[in-house]
């Protein structure tokens, strides 16, 4: 099964969209959100389906425009309404006393929140895979999460849902090559300045190789 069919039965499965849905995406311009954005397009061709997409610039990276830009390109081409939102997300941190992870997780679903509402959306999909799902779940074990958080990342909760959720990020990169997909780098994905990264590049690549081969599965 190739990562569109797997996609498709996975959104049946759970019964995550509906014949006349209003689906906004957050795309970053990285590959989960592309590959996303392109799958949901997929499935408009074949279901009927409004799409609209939601950019968040943190204000973190120099390059940050050039992604906001890429994917509102995309949007032109596709006649996708395009939402965006920019924040000073090192400023909030601060302010609200919390790290530059949480300050942006705040930011960007409140970006989705707004959107949805403006938009009248009844979905909003996120490009979480199942490596995320897997540093989730790890991340809320190493805080002492007890029995709820290490469920780790729900299918649906409310309006969301996670279509890519059962999805490697080697499915995903593939499924880009073959589709021929750009997608932008995040600088900040390699810093190891940020915990989820230090579970991304160190603690769950032992984990995989030594333990559990399917740990990210």
């Amino acid at each position: 099964m190739d990562t569109r069919e797997k996609v498709f039965a996975y959104i049946k499965e759970h019964q995550m969209l509906q014949p006349g849905d209003r689906v906004v995406a957050g795309v970053s311009g990285g590959a989960d959100s592309v590959c996303l954005l392109f799958l949901l397009l997929e499935w408009r061709r074949e279901i009927p389906l409004d799409i609209a997409v939601v950019h968040v610039n943190h204000g973190i990276r120099s390059e940050a425009g050039e992604d906001a830009r890429y994917v509102e390109k995309l949007c032109g081409e596709h006649k996708i309404p395009f939402f965006l939102t920019e924040a000073d997300v090192r400023q909030r941190a601060i302010l609200e006393k919390c790290s530059e992870e949480e300050a942006g997780r705040r930011t960007r679903y409140e970006a989705f929140d707004k959107a949805a509402e403006e938009w009248g959306a009844t979905k909003i999909a996120v490009a979480h895979n199942s490596n995320d799902r897997s540093e989730t779940q790890l991340f809320h074990l190493f805080r002492g999460s007890g029995p709820r958080g290490l469920r780790g990342m729900p299918v649906k909760r409310g309006p969301f849902i996670r279509p890519l959720l059962f999805v490697s990020r080697q499915e995903i990169e593939a499924y880009l090559a073959e589709k021929q997909l750009s997608y932008c780098e995040d600088s900040t994905n390699s810093s190891l300045k940020y915990s989820r990264n230090i579970l991304r590049r160190q603690i769950l690549p032992v984990i995989t190789k030594n333990i559990n081969a399917q740990a990210a599965a």
